[in-house]
């Protein structure tokens, strides 16, 4: 009996591959049914025996599994069986899509273009919907500039995909391989241009830093390759420009936020309602070079704030921030006092801001600018304060925890399943001012195998990472793109340790690897 022509070809496998391409920037179903259909395509072919043969004899396919199986032997050493058998499932795709894209045939350019093609289209696609949210054409609140994608993924794996559309648009742009028309090569170019400045738009520290990385060292690459002298120095030179330029814009925006205000202090001043202020002159937080927490008037706060706003003085605003303090920080990023005077010098859209939890009045309309002030303000208050809801910092004391865990269990870690606990014990000794609800992981995929498997699981976890790269016979220019990509972002996210992200390594390592055409050139 004839199969049907579907299965007489590889569209399924193809259409699988597509479909989770598509999925993985807009869809958590789609990512996850896709995975059925590419295990349906496998079985559904036939021929197992030529198939597991090309992913037993293909090394690297080999060595990426390894990284699943070193899960599997870690329960040998847990307490916590459940969790890790959960930990097992999250990251399955990190060996199912490694044995089915290696076992099966590589996809012809034209297959690989396309899979590529819909992924950046999905890309596209879901910061139109982002941007829709943030003008308000699609209704949606917005109380932080993450509540614009609305998809339920990740707004850092959002981030990472941004990038890798980036460097694959650059590669349609300007690659001699590509036979496409100078309009076609130029509209490419407008897309990269486009998915940069939406890095911007969105506030994307994550994913800026990344394109900044990689572009300088995929420019540092291809300049020592270039056959001529003054090739080699114009890229590199670039490449050194760059974060010179950075580091430079960093270092007077740092000196904008660290210079102080002359401000007077009398501390026998009055109100105009005659009551008397209080300071707290030890705190050395400021907005905008004010003194945050100097002239306040609790008593005139409470009764001016009830009078313009439904929410309560001594509740949470939007982002679970206390009220009351965002409402000094954004009276003294006015240079105002703490008083019912200044409150009538409050409009009512920026009554709302601070409901929504905007503490300084520069912060209202999104901006890099704005954004890198706050990070500069949470670091300040981290050495005196609780990091508890400032994402930066709440890495900083994750990386305390894990580093505390290492010590203790440095050869082979806790185990596959005791992560949660080792954690939450660590916060517990170390009495860290984390509220118990942000008791999270090391948001370091590096210290997450390190702190599961110890400094044995961390070894084997580089040697499959870079194993690809220097066999010149898996080395693509995609391949790279994503290697920098994923190899910078497990510096601040665990990305193995949810089921979107582990699709994420895994896909685009065994897409850009083992799927790629037979006569894509290596570099």
């Amino acid at each position: 009996m004839n199969k049907p022509v579907f299965l007489r070809s590889n569209h399924l496998y193809v259409f699988g591959l597509i479909v989770l391409a598509t999925g993985m920037p807009l869809s958590l179903f789609l990512m996850s049914i896709s995975q059925f259909i590419l295990a349906g395509s496998f079985f559904l072919e036939g021929n197992f025996v030529a198939k597991f043969k090309r992913f037993f004899q293909n090394k690297a396919a080999l060595i990426l599994s390894g990284i699943w199986l070193m899960h599997i032997f870690g329960l040998l050493w847990t307490s916590d069986l459940a969790q890790g058998w959960n930990d097992i499932r999250i990251k399955l795709p990190l060996l199912v899509l490694t044995v089915i894209v290696s076992g099966s045939d590589p996809l012809s350019k034209k297959q690989f273009h396309l899979v590529l093609g819909f992924f950046i289209a999905a890309v596209f696609a879901g910061s139109m919907v982002s941007m829709g949210v943030l003008v308000g054409v699609i209704h949606h609140p917005v109380y932080d500039i993450r509540d614009v994608f609305i998809f339920k993924i990740s707004h850092i794996r959002f981030a990472l995909f941004t990038c890798i559309s980036i460097f694959s648009l650059l590669y349609y742009s300007f690659s001699k391989k590509e036979n496409a028309n100078r309009i076609v090569k130029a509209l490419f170019l407008a897309f990269a241009i486009w998915f940069f400045i939406f890095l911007f738009i969105v506030e994307s520290l994550t994913g800026l830093s990344i394109a900044l990385v990689t572009g300088i060292l995929l420019l540092i690459f291809f300049g020592w390759k270039k056959q001529t002298s003054t090739g080699k120095i114009i890229f590199i030179s670039i490449a050194l420009i760059i974060p010179v330029s950075v580091f430079i814009m960093l270092r007077e925006l740092y000196g904008e936020y660290d210079s102080a205000r002359l401000v007077s202090i009398d501390m026998n001043a009055k109100t105009e309602q005659g009551n008397a202020y209080t300071f707290n002159n030890d705190n050395p937080e400021m907005e905008n070079g004010f003194p945050a927490y100097i002239y306040m008037c609790d008593v005139e706060l409470r009764r001016s704030w009830k009078r313009r706003s439904e929410m309560n003085f001594d509740s949470l605003d939007r982002k679970g921030q206390l009220l009351r303090f965002t409402l000094m920080r954004f009276l003294a990023s006015k240079g105002l006092r703490k008083d019912s005077a200044s409150m009538t010098h409050l409009s009512d859209e920026e009554i709302r801001s601070v409901e929504n939890g905007i503490p300084n009045v520069n912060y209202q309309s999104p901006s890099l600018k704005a954004r890198l002030m706050q990070v500069a303000w949470e670091y300040d208050h981290y050495k005196s304060g609780d990091p508890t809801g400032h994402s930066v910092l709440q890495r900083l004391e994750s990386w305390k925890a894990a580093s505390g865990i290492i010590r203790e269990h440095a050869l082979l870690g806790v185990g596959t399943g005791d992560l949660p606990k080792a954690f939450f014990d660590q916060y517990t000794i170390t009495k860290s001012k984390l509220d118990p609800s942000h008791y999270l992981r090391s948001h370091n995929q590096y210290l997450a195998i390190t702190v599961a498997f110890g400094i044995a699981g961390l070894a084997y976890f580089l040697f499959a990472l870079f194993y690809p790269v220097f066999n010149s016979r898996n080395r693509n220019y995609f391949y790279l793109v994503f290697f920098l990509t994923a190899l910078i972002s497990m510096l601040t996210e665990d990305t193995l340790e949810t089921q979107a992200g582990a699709t994420f390594f895994a896909f685009f390592n065994a897409f850009f690897l083992f799927a790629k055409p037979k006569e894509e050139k290596e570099i």
